[in-house]
């Protein structure tokens, strides 16, 4: 929680600096979305028609883990932290 607390205060100096209105609003869920994914699209993967995801950056298919909760829901797009190689290129977190 300290990092998270340091990078907050980072970023509040950051707009102070360029003039820019802090403003939360916590039940504007597409925004932060939309921030996440802007972090994190090279770490995104689209369900083919074939059933397996391919990155959306990179020409690469991947897989949901079996174990993982994503295995039976089969989303259209997932965001993901890192890739894990053993038999396949699965997605992880």
């Amino acid at each position: 929680m300290k990092r998270a607390r340091d990078i907050r205060d980072q970023l509040a100096g950051l707009l102070e600096r360029v003039e820019i209105e802090s403003t939360s609003n916590s039940n504007d869920l597409d925004a932060i979305k939309k921030s996440i994914l802007s972090g994190f699209f090279p770490h995104a993967a689209k369900l083919q028609k074939n059933g397996t995801y391919g990155r959306v950056k990179h020409l690469q298919t991947v897989h949901i883990h079996p174990s993982s909760g994503l295995a039976e829901v089969v989303p259209r797009l997932v965001l993901y932290h890192e890739l894990v190689l053993t038999t396949k290129e699965y997605m992880r977190q």
